[in-house]
């Protein structure tokens, strides 16, 4: 739909004057504070007269916006003054005078009722959809608020093209998509990405192995036939193997878990030569599928966490179970439509043969030879699941035929989470499915037990510990929000006089220094040519100016700070216009072929991939870290100069930086929906389309919260509520999973102690967990690249009693020294937490700007240090 002018729209809507959103779809009232609507200030006012014909083309151009009058200002008590559909927003925002309470409902009661799926969006990503882009947003496509729940936060940001002046089209990226039928965007960051990137150059995709755990999947190709086709879905299950590397006696360095194909599900014909593709693909997981002569067709259902591992079989192929790497060594029988196979590493399945609706098939008729073929072509389900003791049987057999087809998300309200598992199979037969330790501690918040599947074994997962069988058609978590809600732009605590006097004159020297020339001026910190240092330096720049607005309010320094941060981001999304940006951050592509906004440097070659140039961020490396220095920048310079609140290429940029990491919506369809944040393992990712055999990793935890924080502040500063809650959501969810997995305590129970005493994890691979980092094996590296940025999110994650032990058991012995930036790194993040007078001291003596890590000033570092408890 062609969007008229916005004062058109206003009227139609029956409201005068600007109370709709701009064609950005930022929100560009000034919302001073939730609750806050008098009309002094806000821009909504009463209609002098609707008229009949304005009431009608309100009641068109609301088609798609509401579903029904309710969300009229009206109908909300601190709105009453105001007439129509201000609220919310036509970008879905919910404006202060009529925001309600979101707090989250009871747990629903338990259900077996399956939901549908809605379908990942279809359309292809070409150069007409972003012609529109190349003028002004609005050509934009307008959010609709309620199209996927009443109540919800996965509510789109914006639906729009990137705009072409600052994400120019491109899609000849190094390592484009392969094996997939799947339309428009595509999952990078995901689980299964292996095995849908092209092969070329040095790195191929599909001979490696998939994580979606606790199993691991590969495909093996036919031993009885020429074809090199993958025709065997493969399933691995080992016992992670620990290493003492370097480190000495006591400790060990790493882990990881041998892959070897015990049991696969194949058929006897030839299958196609072109190998695997992938149907459909959703958040959770994706539908694989190979094919043969005559309409035959496989169809593989993967998801996180899957108990089973199932093939649907159709058009006359005949199944074929075999033990892989193994032998088989018993295939017996043991009632209709269920068979139990051994092989020669000592290894039992359950196998399943069902019928298309999920009932069990007669074995009279579908019998399954020594060598585990079928005795006929069959149209149906297989289904393979470990047999861990012989006590799993009866809980395997009894969940069987409920086949997990796929898994929704709802996010209804702040800190409620909830899967839904739509199923093929009887309604009295609910899902069996494995859980982390953390979703046990989610499902057991408000009293509320978690319906653990009695009996059966926990499953081991290659880098996370055991998993639990959950019986149900429907998760419900639920994580406490209150304190990531509650984080401000500075850290929390409060400074002492002398402490305050003498950052305050630190930071000045700050100010004095990045506008002094040489290396650490603002520009050579800003303006780096990449996304990841150059976003350090401006969050750094931002920092500045909040200490010179919190300790020298009304200071002609800190409109100079404003305005070299403000000058940044123009070099962002008008640099034409500013000018004066050489080195500035070099102009992103919004790449067409995977559906997202890269870097260009290293885009159409191998050192995009392979990490050379920008960290990868070509091929999807690192975006959650690069991008949430911008977005926490933003946040930031909207707070201090509030004019950019209403700034539309500002908002519409940072949005789609958010977009493009963080997307809620599959109604958005020029980004994936959470490209980087895995919401069964309730964590990002890193890694992006550059495959690798031991799946996907994260490395700095920190700046993945720091992502998270910007978003928080982001959602405040702009009035949508949505977006806001949905940042706290994800915080608080990820400072959980942060200290189950990855800041560990002497009594980690998911790692033997000689790991645990490491106490930070490393670069956390889905099957191998390395005790360095991509850069470096020191210590002081490896602890703190977890410690970075200095957000006031670090707060949530790094406990007193954590530090105390990462302190006694590694850092106290490592060489620090004041003359080291790693050192101011590992005294703030580390020894600032535990004795915040000894790193105080420390600090004071260290060099201001040689001793200082390159996102951090000695005025933060003070500031933070003081501002700790004692």
């Amino acid at each position: 739909m062609k969007v008229i002018a916005t004062r058109t729209i206003s009227i139609a809507l029956g409201l005068l004057g600007s109370a709709w959103p701009s064609p950005a779809f930022a929100n560009m009232l000034t919302v001073p504070t939730p609750g806050a609507c008098a009309p002094e200030n806000m821009s909504c006012q009463k209609p002098k007269d609707t008229g009949p014909l304005l009431l009608q083309q309100r009641r068109q151009l609301g088609k798609g916006l509401h579903r029904d009058v309710s969300a009229a200002c009206s109908s909300h008590p601190r709105c009453e003054h105001l007439a129509g559909d201000c609220c919310p927003t036509r970008s879905g925002m919910m404006l202060g005078c009529c925001d309600k309470d979101l707090s989250p409902p009871e747990p629903p009661a338990t259900s077996t009722e399956t939901t549908t799926a809605p379908q990942m969006p279809t359309s292809s990503i070409t150069s007409s959809m972003l012609a529109s882009s190349t003028t002004t947003a609005a050509e934009a496509k307008v959010p609709s608020t309620t199209s996927l729940h009443d109540a919800s936060l996965l509510a789109p940001v914006a639906l729009h093209a990137p705009n072409q002046a600052s994400f120019f089209p491109k899609d000849n990226i190094y390592l484009q998509p392969a094996f997939t039928d799947v339309q428009g965007v595509k999952q990078t960051n995901k689980f299964w990405a292996n095995w849908v990137v092209q092969e070329r150059g040095e790195f191929r995709g599909d001979n490696r192995p998939i994580f979606p755990m606790p199993y691991t999947l590969l495909w093996k190709s036919r031993a009885d036939a020429s074809s090199t086709s993958k025709a065997e879905l493969c399933l691995s299950h080992g016992t992670p193997n620990f290493n003492r590397g370097n480190l000495p006696e006591g400790r060990y360095k790493y882990f990881s878990t041998p892959i070897s194909c015990e049991i696969s599900l194949g058929a006897k014909e030839e299958t196609s030569r072109a190998g695997h593709k992938v149907v459909r693909e959703s958040l959770f997981g994706i539908h694989l599928q190979v094919q043969g002569s005559g309409g035959k067709k496989i169809t593989f259902p993967i998801h996180s966490g899957s108990a089973y591992i199932s093939g649907h079989y159709q058009g006359g192929f005949t199944p074929k179970v075999t033990a892989g790497d193994r032998g088989l060594t018993n295939v017996e029988e043991i009632k209709d439509g269920v068979w139990r196979l051994s092989n020669s590493n000592g290894k039992h399945f359950r196998i399943y043969l069902l019928d298309d609706s999920g009932s069990f098939l007669p074995s009279s008729t579908y019998r399954l030879n020594d060598n585990g073929e079928l005795n006929r072509q069959m149209q149906g389900w297989v289904r393979v699941a470990e047999e861990v003791t012989p006590e799993d049987a009866g809980i395997l057999d009894s969940h069987a035929q409920a086949i997990l087809q796929d898994i929704t998300l709802h996010i209804p309200s702040a800190g409620v989470v909830q899967y839904n598992f739509s199923k093929t199979g009887p309604d009295d037969v609910q899902v069996l499915h494995y859980a982390y330790a953390h979703h046990l501690k989610l499902m057991s918040t408000h009293g509320r037990q978690p319906p653990v599947a009695a009996g059966l074994s926990n499953s081991q997962t290659p880098s996370k510990g055991m998993m639990t069988g959950i019986i149900g058609d429907s998760w419900d978590l639920r994580v406490d929000t209150s304190s990531a809600a509650a984080l401000g732009y500075l850290p929390r605590g409060n400074l002492s006089e002398a402490h305050r006097r003498e950052v305050a004159d630190e930071v000045l020297a700050a100010m004095d220094t990045l506008q002094s020339p040489g290396w650490h001026n603002w520009r050579p910190s800003m303006f780096r040519g990449d996304y990841y240092f150059g976003g350090k330096g401006y969050q750094k720049v931002g920092m500045v100016c909040l200490l010179l607005e919190e300790l020298h309010p009304g200071h002609p320094k800190l409109e100079e700070c404003i305005d070299i941060l403000e000058h940044g981001f123009r070099c962002l999304f008008e640099p034409s216009v500013v000018g004066d940006c050489d080195n500035a951050p070099k102009q992103a592509y919004y790449d067409q072929a995977w559906g997202g906004v890269v870097s260009s440097s290293g885009y159409a070659e191998d050192g995009g991939c392979k990490g050379y140039n920008d960290f990868g961020n070509a091929c999807y490396n690192d975006h959650h870290y690069h991008f949430g220095y911008f977005v926490t920048s933003a946040a930031i310079l909207a707070k201090l100069r509030p004019a950019y609140r209403q700034n539309e290429r500002f908002i519409e940029y940072v949005n789609t930086l958010i977009r493009d990491t963080t997307n809620p919506s599959t109604e958005d369809t020029y980004f994936p929906q959470f490209r980087a944040f895995d919401w069964f393992e309730l964590h990002s990712w890193s890694r992006g389309i550059a495959p690798n055999g031991d799946g996907k990793d994260q490395e700095s935890t920190s700046e993945e919260l720091n992502l998270l924080f910007g978003i928080h502040l982001w959602g405040e500063i702009i009035g949508n509520m949505q977006l806001k809650q949905l940042g706290e959501t994800m915080l608080a969810l990820d400072v959980l999973t942060i200290q189950e997995f990855f800041l560990m305590k002497r009594d980690n129970p998911h790692f033997p102690p000689e790991f645990s005493l490491n106490h930070v994890t490393g670069i956390f691979f889905q099957n191998k967990v390395d005790y360095t980092t991509w850069f470096s094996g020191e210590k002081s590296h490896i602890h703190g690249i977890q410690m970075l940025p200095l957000s006031p999110a670090l707060q949530l994650s790094r406990t007193k009693e954590f530090c105390k032990q990462e302190w006694e058991d590694v850092l106290q012995y490592e060489k620090h020294s004041e003359k080291d930036k790693w050192s101011s790194v590992v005294f703030t993040g580390n020894l600032a937490v535990i004795d915040p007078n000894s790193a105080y001291e420390k600090l004071r003596a260290m060099h201001p700007t040689d001793a200082m890590d390159d996102g951090l000033t000695k005025a933060w570092a003070m500031y933070w240090t003081a501002s700790q408890p004692l």
